[in-house]
């Protein structure tokens, strides 16, 4: 992010939350400067040319939408450049321009010369991101198909790994999502990776995790398309149905590698946030309408102190509202850092030594989201689970003092021994950092 940037930002969140919670936040990012090094890898020449040789058993056409409109030619050069780079080569570009210029055209038709692959749209009048948007989709002919921005790139070796997802995955995958990071506008430099979690549903609820590079199945897509009312946020919208429709947690494939550059500039999202408040505005009343599809009920979706992430008031009615839930797990701090709380599967406390006030890496420690373990010492219970929790801890309840005393280890390893059995259930264990207890 520009200075620039970084000053509105740091004046917005002050106006929003005052003095103490941006001192906390300035002085996170801070360390997070201090502790995280970022360096985008590049593949190298050689693990491209074993890509273009790899021999696919059942490759797919793939299609890479792109609404534009008066889009640089400068980024658009470069982004038709990035699908020209791809090492899997069965991909087809389809580019919908609103534009009132020629702009984009004079630029697509130099390029059409040269490339097969592009096929442009010229509509005939601009109706908004989502409509513009699902034109390009109607329009598209792959089994496959990605939305990419028009003042962004994607990695050489994008293509080849959705195509290896699907042909890796024993279902045919409605959805199929990388890693990415920001650029600057010149695509010299690159910094804030974003290193997602797999498929998450109550994290999805909280903000679009998901977000770039984000591949759809075209059946699906086509079926649900992008709504107009929650233009700014339509790609959340989007997603959020589609992982509601999903059969399953398989159906959803997460690519841990960047494979999308999503470039900072004055103008855009990712350099000025508040810019498009209207985005943010639009992303929560989509978690809203998403949550309330899931329970029946009239749930409230609340915007954080962070612009763009969000917070579901379920109240004490949560497990009657979320019938999917069995157990809800906060953090634990002692001096005043994260103690105890969320785990994975191995028994790791997921945020353990973190400063109270923060909020982690893309605020991540801030945001509810289900979890593989809970602490047991600060935990709410489904009442029918219970005797359960009983049988385990020998404990009548999460209020019992002698779980106070229980040392960091046998804490852990009777967590993890409640919560396996949860999971083998199929019940979802999540975490409410909002749920606090401090231990001294």
């Amino acid at each position: 992010m520009s200075l620039t940037g970084n000053i509105k930002r740091t004046v917005g969140y002050f106006k929003k939350n005052g003095i103490k919670d941006t001192f906390y936040a300035v002085a996170e990012r801070l360390d997070q400067k201090r502790k995280y090094k970022y360096r985008y890898e590049a593949p190298t020449e050689a693990e491209l040319a074993e890509q273009r040789a790899y021999v696919f058993r059942e490759p797919v056409l793939i299609s890479v939408v792109v609404p534009a409109y008066e889009t640089k030619d400068v980024f658009m050069q470069d982004l038709i450049l990035s699908l020209e780079d791809q090492t899997y080569r069965n991909f087809e570009l389809v580019i919908a321009d609103a534009s009132k210029t020629d702009a984009v055209k004079n630029i697509v038709e130099d390029f059409s010369s040269q490339y097969d692959f592009i096929r442009y749209l010229r509509l005939e009048s601009n109706d908004g991101i989502s409509e513009n948007t699902n034109r390009g989709i109607d329009a598209a002919t792959g089994k496959y198909i990605g939305l990419l921005d028009h003042d962004d790139v994607l990695t050489p070796d994008a293509l080849f790994h959705v195509m290896c997802a699907i042909e890796d995955s024993d279902v045919l995958p409605d959805l199929i999502y990388s890693d990415e990071d920001k650029a600057d506008g010149f695509l010299d430099r690159f910094f804030d990776p974003y290193r997602k979690n797999d498929f998450n549903r109550d994290l999805l609820f909280t903000n679009n995790y998901i977000c770039h590079f984000s591949v759809f199945r075209a059946e699906v897509i086509k079926g649900s398309k992008l709504r107009k009312e929650y233009d700014g946020a339509q790609d959340y919208d989007l997603i959020l149905r589609i992982c509601a429709g999903a059969k399953g947690p398989e159906y959803i494939k997460h690519i841990p590698r960047v494979l999308y550059h999503w470039r900072c500039h004055t103008s855009s999202t990712s350099d000025n946030p508040e810019s498009k408040m209207y985005a943010y505005e639009a992303g929560r009343r989509a978690a809203e309408a998403a949550v309330r599809e899931l329970t029946g009920k009239q749930v409230e979706v609340k915007m954080t102190k962070h612009l763009g992430f969000y917070r579901t008031e379920y109240g004490d009615g949560i497990f009657d509202l979320r019938p999917d839930i069995g157990a809800v797990g906060g953090p634990l701090f002692r001096a005043g850092r994260v103690s105890g709380g969320a785990m994975d599967k191995e028994g790791h406390v997921m945020f353990e030594g973190l400063p109270k006030g923060f909020s982690g890496l893309i605020h991540i420690a801030s945001l509810q989201q289900d979890v593989e373990a809970a602490d047991i010492r600060n935990i709410r219970i489904r009442d029918d689970l219970m005797p359960l929790f009983r049988e385990v801890t020998g404990e009548d309840s999460p209020d019992s003092k002698a779980l106070d005393t229980l040392n960091d280890k046998d804490a852990v390893a009777e967590s993890l021994k409640f919560c396996n059995k949860l999971r083998e259930q199929g019940i979802v264990i999540m975490y409410d950092p909002d749920l606090t207890k401090n231990r001294g």
